[in-house]
């Protein structure tokens, strides 16, 4: 592994326990609770005739689904880097 590499993998540790703060957040949470359920009563709101409005509130929905499932994979990814820089260093601290 090289110096690049090496950083690379860092990096995505480093982004991945930033991801886990957002994720843990409380405030982050109670947006995007809070959010969902508006979008959610904007959508049982409309009529018939609404379905533009029913679009575009699944659109949003999707984003933040979206949203969400970027910093899942955010975590998965820096726990793979993790794994690969443990391998990395034990390998190094036998040489």
């Amino acid at each position: 592994m090289d110096k690049e590499q090496k950083d690379h993998l860092e990096r995505e540790v480093e982004f991945a326990a930033i991801g886990r703060q957002v994720l843990d957040n409380a405030a982050f949470q109670q947006a995007l609770t809070a959010r969902k359920a508006q979008i959610f009563e904007q959508f049982c709101r409309t009529g018939p005739q609404d379905a533009e409005i029913r679009e575009e509130a699944w659109r949003t929905m999707q984003n933040m689904q979206a949203l969400e499932d970027y910093f899942t994979r955010l975590l998965s990814t820096g726990k793979m880097a993790q794994t690969e820089l443990e391998k990395f260093n034990g390998r190094q601290s036998r040489h």
